[in-house]
């Protein structure tokens, strides 16, 4: 899943690129603005992930403290 990620990554800032270079900026700058969209979500998505991994580990200290 990761690998289908990050190449979908590499295919939008290939068009960027791709849409600076026949002068099509409003198209390059929407792309941007998705990019940076994709971008926003993917961090959010690895911030859940992280709190929930340190509510787990939490949660375990926690049991054994009380042991």
């Amino acid at each position: 899943m990761k690998t289908v990620v990050w190449a979908a990554l590499a295919v939008l800032i290939a068009a960027i690129v791709a849409c600076f270079a026949p002068d099509r900026f409003m198209i390059a700058y929407g792309l941007i603005v998705f990019l940076i969209t994709v971008l926003t979500a993917i961090g959010q998505v690895y911030g859940i992930d992280n709190h929930l991994y340190l509510d787990k580990k939490a949660r375990e200290y926690d049991e054994k403290k009380r042991r």
